[in-house]
This record gives C-alpha cells, structure tokens and sequence, in this order.
C-alpha cells in the first residue's frame, strides 16, 4: 500500500469532466471587434446566465455526507484534477506573464449537477481574472460554496480564495469564516487519519482504501480542530499601546485595552473605532486611523516609510532557515508581504520564493 495524502490533504471532490463546448457567436461579421478582456467579460456573462437551479445548501458542521465511502470517492476524483487557471494567475502576479498566453479561456456550458456547478464557478473565476473584472465576498462565496457542496474541502482551492479576500475592503467577514471551516474541515480530516491511519491506495487494485471509522474520527476532532497553518503562520503579534481595538476571530468579537496583547491571523479582523496605537516588537510603534479595519492582506499599509525601509533592510539582508533576519521576517509576514514579492520578481531568490508561498498559503 503507499499513502494518498498530498498537501491538498487526503480527500477533496472533484470535477468530473461534463461540461460541453459553447456553440460559435453567429454575431454579424460587421459587428465591432472586441478586444481580448471586452470578449472574455463578454464569455464570462454568458457563463454566469446559464441557470443550473437553486444553490445548494451548505453545512455548518462536519459535512453529514462525507462517510468512508464517499472520502474514498473523493480522493479519486481529485488526484485527477488540477486548477490549472488558478495556478496561471497566481505564477502571472509573480511576474511569469509568458503563461497568459498558453492558458486557454475557459468557455463551458455546465451541467445541472454539484460537480457542473462547481466547474462554472471555477470557470467564471477565471474569466473575471482575464476580463479584469473585480471579485467580490459575493463570488467568492459562491466559489466556496460549490466546492462544499460537490464536498471539495480542499486546500489549494481556499488558500486561493484567500489571496483574493484579503484585497477586498471592507473585510469580508463572510468569507473570511468560511475558509475557517474550511480549512477546519480539513484538519479534522488529517486528525482523524492520525486515528485510524491514512487512506491509501492499493498497489495490486489501484483502489484507494480508506480505514473504517476515519471520517466518524474526523467528525469527533472537528469541534477542536483549527485552521491549521493559517491559525498558526503568517500571524502579526501586537500590543494595543493607546486606544482600544475589536479583534474579530472565528466569528467572535473580542476587545482589547491599552497594555494588551493580541495574534492577528490571516483569517482575523482587526477593527479601530477611533484612532489607536498598536505596538510591534521590532517595528516600534504604529499609528492606526479611526475606523480602519486590519487585515493580513493590508496590514503594511499602515507602515511609515522609515518602518517599510526597516522591512526592507531585513529582507535585504535574511539568510536561509534560522537566520536572525528571517526569523524576524517570518514573524511579520503581513508586513513584509509586498516588498518579499516586489524582490522575488527582481531576483527570483529562494528565501523571498519560500517566505511569499508560506503567506499565500502554498
């Protein structure tokens, strides 16, 4: 037998190929040429008018549906699928523009099913990244609610989620919650595994074999589960200096006075009614404006330029694992998340590679 696990983790559905190419546009031939991101929105409207029904419900807890068998089935299904879109956008913002051109637009008609309705949202989401059209916590949400309900608790396709919500203001609380139970569901997965063991895949059958009870295990660790990485990396330790803050983490509200400390996490909210100073060990003192909201994704914005050029300066000058200026690095990536990418396209350096996967939840 050897293992299935992956970084994805054990399970995850996927889209099974249904879809069907879309008949040609019989537009008149004197009408205007569109240009390429005017014919890509004009692809994704087309997408998005096709009615698949109503949207499925999705659960709060431990998804009910997912037993043995259809974690078996799962695991399957995804070892044979890819997000190929969602790997060519985000190697393009690392400054590898070349893949645009090998990407084909993905131009599908869906069919009425979970998995038809995933592979819409799959395809909409990238035809809003070619036509530059803006996501929102609307489409973001819809994105993640297909996949629970074709039960694709998966890691590549929320860490991705993530890279977008974190540019959105306001927050997206909404959003934000969901990849917590997402992410949740996962790690319960894996705790449930550490139970009975992990899946695997027979060598003779080639089946995937899941040991009885791993799901009811899973279950059972879900109300204790956390978030994994992103409960426990690419965090900001601070302290509330003057004024008094709302932290706001898996769904609970939680104030913080002057003199207190507090873990912002990728998943966090961290709102500022009225004007406040917040406190970090390396970085000294930041003035925060009544009525922001801090989040991982715009944490740096609240730099001054002499803090920004200290950012920099450790960037500059960090070595590999273990080293006084990554570690300080490592330990403020929220901050340091804009310079590690802008020097990662200058130099393609493996501590900027490693650190800026580590945020964007790689």
């Amino acid at each position: 037998m050897r293992p299935v696990f992956c970084m994805v983790l054990l399970l995850a559905a996927a889209c099974a190929s249904g879809s069907q190419p879309v008949a040609p546009d019989s537009s008149p031939t004197n009408a205007p040429v569109l240009s390429y991101e005017e014919q890509m929105a004009r692809d994704l409207e087309r997408v998005m008018a096709q009615d698949l029904g109503p949207v499925p419900a999705i659960t709060p807890g431990f998804p009910t549906q997912l037993d043995d068998a259809a974690l078996a089935e799962m695991i399957e299904r995804r070892l044979g699928f890819a997000f190929s879109a969602f790997y060519s956008e985000s190697e393009w913002k690392r400054g590898f523009s070349d893949l645009m051109e090998h990407q084909s637009p993905p131009q599908m008609r869906h069919e009425t099913t979970r998995l038809g309705r995933l592979e819409r949202e799959v395809d909409a989401h990238h035809l809003r990244w070619l036509s530059h059209t803006p996501e929102s916590a609307a489409t973001l949400l819809a994105l993640l609610h297909a996949s629970e309900a074709a039960l694709l608790y998966d890691w590549e396709i929320a860490s991705h989620v993530w890279t977008h919500a974190r540019e959105l203001q306001p927050a997206p609380v909404a959003v934000f919650e969901r990849l917590d139970h997402h992410f949740r569901v996962i790690r319960a997965l894996h705790l449930g595994a550490a139970v009975t063991g992990p899946a695997v895949r027979d060598n003779q059958t080639d089946a995937i074999e899941v040991p009885p009870g791993l799901t009811a295990a899973a279950a059972r660790a879900f109300p204790d589960a956390d978030a994994g990485s992103f409960d426990s990396e690419g965090t900001l330790a601070l302290t509330v200096v003057r004024g008094r803050v709302m932290l706001l983490h898996r769904g609970v509200e939680q104030l913080m006075t002057e003199g207190e400390g507090l873990l912002l996490r990728r998943l966090d909210v961290l709102r500022v009614p009225a004007a406040a100073t917040l406190g970090h060990a390396v970085l000294g003192e930041i003035a925060v404006p009544a009525g922001a909201e801090i989040t991982a994704g715009n944490a740096s914005g609240l730099l001054s330029p002499g803090q920004r050029d200290q950012v920099a300066r450790l960037i500059a000058t960090m070595g590999g694992p273990g080293s006084e200026a990554r570690t300080a690095i490592e330990a403020m990536l929220p901050f340091a998340y804009p310079r590690i990418l802008a020097e990662y396209k200058n130099s393609r350096g493996d501590s900027s590679r490693m650190l800026m996967y580590k945020f964007d939840g790689e």
